[in-house]
């Protein structure tokens, strides 16, 4: 179901945290679940937008991820928010990889998950700051600048960080701590190299650029023009919906995805 650079990372998280992680995803088309449950196709996402945007409005997808909750989903008796997810588990440790959008959408959920821990520390969001002030204090900052350790594109900063600052954790043996995490996180940032040669964000793509990027996602897994559009947007660079539309099913046709 999940495809794209963001999740062939994600799928990692687990097994670099080590014996005894789970992988559980924020859906906006299903809300919490784990990574392997059987769901269908949807288009749905708490950007806000978008041509697939459940709500217009930040508030408006708070609604929709607690509506969401309140459902069976596709995995009876599993839990259905990160609050009962901590609930269940007031001893572990909670380490959420959130985009802004999702961020957002899921700050309720997440500032009471964390007074469901016996120790707050261990709840930890890995995402961009300054978003949302309620739950501030439980973010790890993430910054562009970390792209040249860790690789990847904007898209995947997030997911790639947390996994580098996981790992760093791991073999160093030191608890996975919100307190913990922001000091690793901090030091690979500072430590990396400044990044060279990178192109003006918004700056428009070629022809032969664009199929580049189209192709490199379709090996990935299916997906929308309206989806890889999104996500070449969000990477800082440029290309006209109605062009994109074009060389995205040119592209499409030749893996035998008719658009």
């Amino acid at each position: 179901m999940y495809a794209g650079e963001h999740w062939q990372v994600a799928k990692t998280l687990a097994e670099t945290a080590g014996p005894g992680a789970s992988l559980w995803v924020c859906s906006a088309g299903y809300g919490l679940i784990s990574a392997e449950a059987p769901i269908d196709a949807y288009a749905a996402t708490f950007a806000v937008g978008q041509e697939d945007s459940v709500a217009e409005n930040t508030e408006g997808t708070r609604r929709w991820w607690s509506g969401l909750t309140s459902w069976t989903g596709p995995q009876p008796g599993q839990p259905r928010s990160i609050t009962e997810l901590a609930a269940r588990n007031p001893n572990s440790v909670i380490v959420a990889v959130l985009s802004e959008a999702y961020l957002r959408a899921c700050s309720d959920d997440l500032s009471q998950a964390a007074s469901q821990l016996k120790d707050s520390d261990n709840l930890s969001i890995i995402g961009p700051s300054g978003r949302c002030r309620e739950i501030e204090r439980l973010v790890v900052p993430v910054t562009a600048a970390l792209r040249p350790a860790i690789g990847g594109s904007l898209l995947s900063l997030n997911v790639r960080a947390a996994t580098h600052v996981l790992a760093a954790s791991r073999d160093n043996g030191v608890p996975f701590r919100r307190s913990h995490l922001t000091r690793l996180m901090a030091e690979a940032t500072a430590a990396a190299p400044k990044e060279v040669g990178q192109r003006p964000p918004g700056t428009r793509l070629t022809d032969d650029e664009v199929r580049s990027f189209i192709r490199s996602s379709l090996d990935l897994g299916p997906t929308s023009a309206t989806r890889l559009l999104r996500q070449l947007r969000a990477s800082g660079q440029s290309c006209e919906q109605a062009r994109f539309k074009t060389l995205f099913n040119d592209v499409a046709s030749s893996f035998g995805i008719v658009a």
